[in-house]
């Protein structure tokens, strides 16, 4: 694992070993609902959406010019996004 991600006010932030950050937003995404997008330097390259115990990973095509970004790293950001929910559902009750 890779990546490591930290709350702030609008979603995550998620920092690789090899020094590259990337931006988690909660949006809501039509028609699947409510879900996270996964912006670098700016510009959305992923959706990631939940349901029930699984969660969507969707690379953009904008994903195509970042290649140091692949999509297993996006499958682990969502899969540390969906433990974080999940602490916070926790939490709650």
């Amino acid at each position: 694992m890779r990546w490591e991600l930290k709350k702030f006010r609008e979603g995550f932030w998620a920092k690789k070993t090899t020094g590259i950050s990337a931006c988690i937003r909660r949006g809501c995404i039509w028609p699947e609902g409510p879900g996270y997008d996964i912006s670098y330097k700016g510009l959305t390259i992923a959706r990631v959406h939940f349901e029930n115990k699984g969660a969507t990973v969707r690379t953009l095509e904008m994903s195509r010019s970042f290649p140091e970004i692949s999509d297993l790293d996006l499958v682990e950001i969502a899969l540390r996004i969906s433990k974080l929910r999940a602490a916070d559902a926790a939490a709650l009750n």
